[in-house]
């Protein structure tokens, strides 16, 4: 999935905490969901910074890693996966919308990781292709990772890339089975389609385009469940939107701050 952006647009979604051109942690770890769940639950800080995270993990050990070496490596990938400083904007936006519903962390989770970790965001489309019931192939997960990445890894780390992958993604809940992954339908929420149309907003969509961007096609939802969302979303003071039909006018100044609306506006 690639994002229409147009050149200018690259210093402000950098801003953001959009990684455009890195192809991620994958070749290493998955999304870690349980792993991002303990440090927000560890780091209670209203608006911590990087420091903040590294000494939960690093010193304070709330991940639960048996090594110091363990615990610098699952930092450096959680940073570049998400983040981690309230002043990205994307990371905090997270932050606050797994506040209001702690249940939704997974598919935030992912749809975080998908703005910053390419292979993420490329590869995902394929697998939410498949219909429920469905099996996702690791061989032919290897050779779509082949195919957009040519020459770029070894037999093996496709391998290893590939079950990160796969794991990630059973981890956001959209596939399930210890070996052989199966489709299933996710279950989205108010949050998760909040945030999906956040990422499509900063990424310049507007109106009805916020519902069809790349970060709302990543939920499976259909258009009609996603409005039926985003209205509960409003109703909850988390947006402002306001529908006739097909014409839809989306306000995230309930949960951007001051900094945020200026760089969205430029």
């Amino acid at each position: 999935m690639e994002l229409r952006v147009r050149p200018d647009q690259n210093t402000n979604l950098e801003n953001f905490g959009f990684r455009l051109d890195s192809a991620g942690a994958h070749t290493a770890r998955t999304i870690m969901v349980p792993e991002l769940e303990l440090l927000l639950v560890a780091v209670e800080i209203e608006f911590a910074s990087f420091a903040d995270y590294k000494i939960a993990i690093i010193v304070d050990n709330c991940l639960h890693k048996r090594s110091a070496s363990n615990r610098e490596r699952t930092l450096s990938n959680l940073n570049i996966l998400y983040g981690l400083d309230d002043r990205i904007p994307i990371f905090r936006l997270l932050k606050t919308l797994w506040k209001k519903d702690p249940e939704s962390l997974p598919q935030l989770a992912f749809l975080c990781a998908s703005a910053r970790d390419k292979m993420l965001r490329e590869l995902s489309p394929w697998m939410i292709s498949h219909p429920a019931g469905s099996q996702v192939l690791r061989s032919e997960l290897e050779e779509q990772i082949e195919l957009r990445f040519p020459g770029r890894f070894s037999s093996i780390t496709i391998r290893s890339t590939s079950q990160n992958l796969n794991a990630s993604w059973a981890q956001a809940g959209y596939t399930q089975g210890r070996i052989t992954k199966t489709r299933i339908k996710i279950r989205t929420g108010p949050s998760n389609v909040t945030y999906a149309l956040l990422l499509a907003y900063m990424t310049g969509d507007r109106g009805i385009r916020l519902f069809e961007s790349e970060y709302a096609q990543l939920l499976d939802c259909p258009k009609d469940e996603m409005f039926n969302l985003a209205e509960l979303a409003s109703r909850k003071g988390w947006i402002k939107m306001k529908r006739i039909g097909d014409v839809v006018d989306v306000s995230f100044d309930p949960i951007l701050n001051e900094t945020e609306v200026k760089i969205v506006q430029d």
